[in-house]
């Protein structure tokens, strides 16, 4: 069962690299960074949650420093190419894997490997009309759970 993750990203990377969108769009930027807004994001099991993403060139940087409810900060951070590769994902210490792709105008990251009670994770990030606000959609994939939506507003730079 623990080679599913590694088969579904195998099997979904050709797909993806195509970033799957036409020849001339463009991927949209995420680039900034973005805090959680606990009052669009019920549910939210996280205190306080600020993602810094960078494209450079079709490379996402993106760090995640959540802060629990008991004040402990965890960072978690990965540098990967958005052509649905997988790479190494460190999150607070615990190491897992992303690949990472454009599906028309959102950004997928599919979060495998990561410890033996940890789950296969997809988030879609979809940004605004406006690019003030992000939608990312966390979807369990395996062991199949609930999926979470949360809304982050773009700090001023």
């Amino acid at each position: 069962m623990r080679c599913f993750p590694m088969v579904l990203a195998l099997l979904a990377a050709p797909v993806f690299s195509s970033h799957l969108l036409a020849a001339d769009d463009q991927p949209p930027d995420f680039t900034g960074t973005w805090q959680l807004d606990t009052a669009k994001s019920p549910g939210a099991d996280l205190q306080a949650v600020t993602l810094t993403i960078a494209d450079d060139s079709g490379k996402i940087n993106f760090t995640r420093v959540a802060r629990e409810r008991d004040g402990k900060e965890i960072t978690s951070r990965f540098t990967c190419e958005a052509t649905g590769a997988t790479c190494g994902f460190d999150e607070g210490g615990h190491k897992a894997k992303v690949s990472v792709w454009f599906n028309g105008s959102s950004l997928v990251v599919l979060k495998t490997d990561g410890p033996k009670e940890d789950s296969v994770t997809q988030w879609k990030l979809q940004l605004s009309p406006d690019k003030a606000t992000m939608k990312v959609e966390f979807s369990h994939i395996e062991p199949s759970e609930k999926s979470e939506s949360l809304v982050f507003d773009k700090k001023a730079s």
